[in-house]
C-alpha cells in the first residue's frame, strides 16, 4: 500500500514539474507592430518581474501593475484623460509563444510581438 502511495505521489510531482516547464514566460516587452500610416508608432507595454508595467505609447491609459491568473492577464492602472479614474482590465490569453502574445477581450483580439 505504501509503495502505491509513493508511486502516485511521484506521478503527481512529475506532472506538476512538466506542466511548469511548458509554460512560457510572459515578462518582457510586447508591442503591436506600427501601422504604415500611423503617427504613434509601436504601441504596447513592458511587463516587469516585480508586477509593474511600463506602457509604450498607450495614450491616456497608464498601466501600473499586471498579474497573470491562469489564462488571463489582468492590468490595473489609471486613466489620465478628461475623467481620471482607476481601472482594471482582464484580458484572455489566447496564445503565448516565445515571440507572440495574443490577447482577447469582448471579441476584440490584439496580437503583440516580443521586442
Amino acid at each position: 500500500m505504501v509503495k502505491h502511495l509513493r508511486i502516485i505521489a511521484l506521478c503527481g510531482f512529475m506532472g506538476l514539474f512538466f506542466a511548469s516547464c511548458g509554460s512560457k514566460p510572459i515578462e518582457g516587452t510586447w508591442v503591436e507592430p506600427a501601422k504604415e500610416d500611423g503617427i504613434v508608432g509601436e504601441i504596447g507595454f513592458t511587463l516587469l518581474k516585480d508586477g509593474s508595467v511600463v506602457p509604450i505609447n498607450m495614450g491616456y491609459s497608464e498601466f501600473q501593475t499586471w498579474e497573470k491568473v491562469g489564462k488571463q492577464l489582468i492590468f490595473k492602472g489609471q486613466y489620465t484623460g478628461t475623467n481620471p479614474h482607476e481601472f482594471s482590465d482582464t484580458l484572455n490569453i489566447m496564445e503565448l509563444t516565445d515571440d507572440k502574445l495574443v490577447l482577447e477581450q469582448a471579441g476584440y483580439t490584439v496580437t503583440y510581438q516580443r521586442k
